[in-house]
Parts: C-alpha cells; structure tokens; sequence
C-alpha cells in the first residue's frame, strides 16, 4: 500500500473526468455472439489506454449507477479487509446482475483497495458538507465491467492486477432526485483531480429496462425517445456550465422525455455528478449510440 503523500501528488496536472455507459456483463466481450455494444467497447478500451499511459493517475475514485447509500443525507465509501495472495487488500467483485451465463459470474478483476485513502475521501466529504461513512463492500458491475474493458485489455499475462492503483467506489446518496445533492457530491470529490487522481462516473444515458424486450424487437434500431434525449442530454452537458446547467438538468423532472428514458434515475445521476466535479466546464461527447431502450453515451469533462 502506497503512503497517502505519495498517492495525493498536487504537482501532476489536473486530470480529466469521465462518464461511461456501462450495459450490462455482456459489454465485457469484443465477441459477436454477446449482445453489447461494439463502438462504445472499442472507446472505452482506448479510453482505458489514454488513461494508463498519458494521464497515469496515483488512483481512481467511481460513483456507479449501482450503489445507492444505506444512510439519508449520506454517501458510502467501499473499504475491503480482504487481502490476496500478495497481501494487498483487493476489492471483491460483486456479480450484481441475473440469468446470464454461468462464465460471467466467474470473471475476474483484480484491483486494490486503500483504507487511507478512503478515509481521506471521507473526511473530505465531510469537512465539504456531506457525511459519509465507510462500508465493506466490493465493487458492482458498473464499476469492474467497464474498467476490465478499459484496463484488462491493456495488461500483461504475468501482471496480477488488472489496475495497478488503488480503486475506491463511493455511493450515490440515497434519493436519486436530489440533484443538487449529487452536484454537491461532485464539486468536493474534484479536489482530487488537482491531486492525481482520476474521478470516473458510470451509469447510462438512457437506461430503460421495462422497455428491454420492445428495443430488442427494433433490431439495429433504438426506441425514438431514445436518440431524443441522448440528444438533448448532450446539448445540455455541451452547451452549458454552472448553475445554468444544473437548472437545465432540473428542468428535465419537468420533461416526460426524462421517465421515457429513466424510468428511475440512478442511472443518470451519475452524470448530475459528473457535472458538479466539472461544474464550470463543459463536457464532450465522445462517444454515443442508440440501441434499442438504451442510450450509450461516454462524455469527458476537462
């Protein structure tokens, strides 16, 4: 485990922020027998290598779709106090998703954890105006299927970790309609994008699983609210910073388009909390499709 002045390191430049959509287990696979989805893998695999060779952060701090707190007016931050075969404490993956083949439950993702470092983050939260408290608990598949695109890709035979830094997932608050609580969120954890370290958020721009078996019915095309609101979500995100931003995304509870494309939204407000890290910058899209009832936009913000 690295020492804690090692990993906040404030003489690197200030590092970007990404947003993934991360679909389900099948995103994994560069293979045409699974169904996920081949432009967005074929980008988060590059993304993965810019961040590996050209950002090279101390650690990586995710917000997921797939971890809301347990705790009103509180975020969750995962510790581990399992360690593996080199003694190191490893993040447990957490297989969170149902009726898929046997193999994919038995994936592999090997990353690190560190207590410090959590508590760090912790106390940051806290000073910054958010408690937060400190949960054993592995990392969901909206954060391990995405990175073993971007990162295991990259590895050596021989390496044992799949990412080599210390990895900490951190909770969405528990009401998922409480934007300015997720701005909130973001605008303290961006202090340590000045410090080396890399904010990842994870989620989906449209993620409307009701509507699953429909898309599927559309083949190669998508849903029409879909390709409507990955434009109008990138328009905002783009075209707009501060508090006019957050307002636009406040505005959208207003939009039935917003329930069409989030009939619940904790797929989304991982992007509420990449705005507030960013929050006097625009985004970039870097990448969308629109896929059936499914949205896969990948934006930046510098």
């Amino acid at each position: 485990m690295a020492s804690l002045s090692k990993l906040l390191d404030p003489t690197k430049p200030r590092t970007p922020l990404y947003f993934f959509s991360h679909g389900g287990p099948t995103f994994m696979y560069d293979d045409k027998n699974t169904i996920g989805e081949k432009g967005a893998f074929d980008k988060t695999k590059d993304i993965g290598l810019k961040i590996l060779n050209e950002i090279k952060p101390n650690f990586i701090i995710i917000v997921s779709a797939h971890w809301e707190s347990n705790y009103k007016d509180s975020v969750e931050i995962s510790i581990s106090n399992e360690e593996n075969s080199l003694g190191q404490l490893e993040n447990k993956l957490i297989y969170d998703f149902y009726g898929f083949p046997s193999f994919m439950y038995k994936e592999q993702f090997h990353t690190k954890n560190d207590i410090s470092l959590a508590k760090h983050i912790q106390n940051t939260l806290i000073e910054g105006g958010i408690d937060a408290k400190l949960s054993k608990r592995g990392i969901d598949h909206g954060v391990w299927v995405p990175f073993k695109v971007a990162f295991s890709y990259h590895k050596l035979n021989d390496e044992y970790y799949d990412l080599n830094i210390p990895l900490i997932q951190i909770s969405l608050g528990q009401n998922p309609n409480d934007f300015e609580f997720h701005s909130k969120l973001g605008s303290i954890l961006d202090k340590y994008r000045s410090l080396n370290g890399l904010v990842v958020t994870s989620g989906m721009s449209v993620h409307n699983l009701r509507d699953l078996g429909l898309g599927f019915s559309y083949g190669n095309s998508s849903l029409p609210y879909v390709s409507k609101f990955n434009k109008l979500l990138t328009n905002i995100i783009t075209n707009f910073k501060g508090e006019e931003r957050l307002i636009q995304l406040n505005e959208l509870k207003l939009n039935d388009l917003l329930y069409q494309a989030h009939p619940s939204l904790e797929h989304f407000v991982p992007i509420v909390v990449a705005t507030g890290s960013s929050f006097n910058t625009k985004a970039k899209e870097l990448y969308n499709a629109d896929v059936g009832s499914l949205g896969w936009g990948i934006y930046q913000f510098d």
